[in-house]
């Protein structure tokens, strides 16, 4: 007899984890290694799906998908 498969809250977690990134505006962020090394980028905003980051030397990236703000630095051999 199979027992029934567990229900997963795909859209709870996302919009906790939403909001965590949200209040993060105005700090510095973890960004993936396949962008760059070095200082971490300041968050200063999000717009729908996409943030825009500043870099301590005054450059800006705009259109950095949210699923890109994680600290991945363990997981890529330099």
């Amino acid at each position: 007899m199979r027992r029934k498969p567990q229900v997963f809250r795909f859209d709870e977690e996302a919009s906790i984890e939403r909001a965590r990134i949200e209040a993060l505006v105005g700090e510095e962020v973890p960004l993936s290694c396949k962008y760059c090394l070095g200082a971490r980028p300041r968050l200063v905003s999000i717009d729908g799906d996409f943030a825009v980051l500043q870099f301590p030397n005054g450059a800006r990236m705009e259109r950095v998908p949210l699923r890109d703000l994680v600290d991945d630095s363990g997981y890529w051999k330099r």
